[in-house]
Parts: C-alpha cells; structure tokens; sequence
C-alpha cells in the first residue's frame, strides 16, 4: 500500500504457500524452505517479509514500515508530527496483540462477539481523540499513520465488516478511511494486487 500511494515501482515478490490447515499453521512452503535451508534468508533472520535495498535488506515490517514513512515523505512536517505518527502506527501494533489472545480463547466465538462489539469500540473510540477531523491523522497530507490504520481496519482482520462496524461511533477515523479508501493510487493497487492468503 505504501508503494502504491507513493506511486514506486517496487518488486513485490512472494514465495508460493500451500495452506493445508489455517488453525494449524501446515503449509506447503518448498520454495521459501529451500531457500531458508541455503541460507538466502540470513539477513532477514529466516524471516519474511522483508524489503531489499541495493543489496541491503531490511526485516521486520515495522521498520520497513518507518522506512518507507521517511522515505516517501510520509512522516509528517516536523518531529512533533513524526513522533505522533508513530503513536498511532503503535496503538496498532497493542490492538492487534491484544486480538491475538481473542483468536485463541477458549470459547472464540463469544470472544471474537465481545471484541469487535466491545472491546475494538472501546479503543478506536479512545484513539479517535488522536486523529485529525479532516480526513488525515496527522497534518494535512498522507502519512504513514493514514495506512496503517486504513490497512487494520480493512485488511487486518477475518471479519471486514464487523471492523467496519466497530468504527462507527469513530467520526475522525471514518474520515481517514474513507479518504484513503479513494485515493486513486490505493484503488488501482487494491484492484491489481496479488490474489495470495497473506
């Protein structure tokens, strides 16, 4: 998505992945195991994803994140702008750790039930006091925060539309996503991005 809206040119490269059972975690994964097995992944810790940069890579996707942030110019106008920027991008990260215990409780469907209606509620209603009120999270253009929040609340999670619905009592970040949802560079991605499980 950041390369999208950036309007980069990038190789999107994708190792091919058989899932054989989600609940399990068995996947048919050849191509990334033999690779694994040579040692072509060392420098991304046996890990992905990963970004190259003339020959340099960088693992861990929230620092390719804040890179990319910095380099496409999307971390705001000033330090300020920056370090509020990624308290948003960082609230993400502690929502989607606490959803992870919710996938796994005991009974899921009642846990999965309180989270979207609940608990999610709870919290984008507390990050909505964060954001902008004009359709961008922080400052007057397009930043780091505006897609990783459009990226949670659209793509994060099984279940789009009850995230949808947890967002409605959150005017700001309806805003962002909505705006972002419209960007030329974002529908254009959205309608040619590889078809993959992850």
């Amino acid at each position: 998505m950041l390369f999208a809206v950036a309007k980069e040119d990038y190789e999107d490269f994708r190792y091919p992945l058989e899932v054989l059972d989600m609940s399990t975690h068995s996947m048919v994964k050849d191509e990334f195991d033999s690779d694994k097995a040579a040692g072509k992944l060392t420098g991304s810790l046996n890990k992905v994803p990963f970004l190259e940069v003339g020959g340099v890579v960088i693992p861990q996707s929230k620092s390719i994140e804040r890179y990319l942030g910095n380099r496409f110019g999307m971390m705001g106008s000033s330090d300020l702008e920056s370090a509020r920027i990624d308290v948003l991008c960082e609230c993400v990260r502690d929502f989607k750790e606490l959803y992870q215990k919710v996938r796994v409780a005991d009974d899921r469907d009642k846990a999965m039930t309180e989270w979207f209606t609940v608990t999610l509620v709870e919290r984008l209603t507390l990050l909505d006091v964060l954001l902008g009120s004009d359709g961008f999270s922080v400052g007057e253009k397009t930043s780091l925060s505006d897609i990783v929040l459009y990226s949670f609340i659209t793509t994060f999670f099984d279940n789009a539309e009850a995230s949808m619905n947890a967002t409605l009592a959150t005017p700001n970040l309806r805003k962002i996503i909505d705006r972002v949802h419209q960007l030329p560079e974002m529908v254009k991605w959205l309608d040619e991005r590889p078809k993959t499980d992850f």
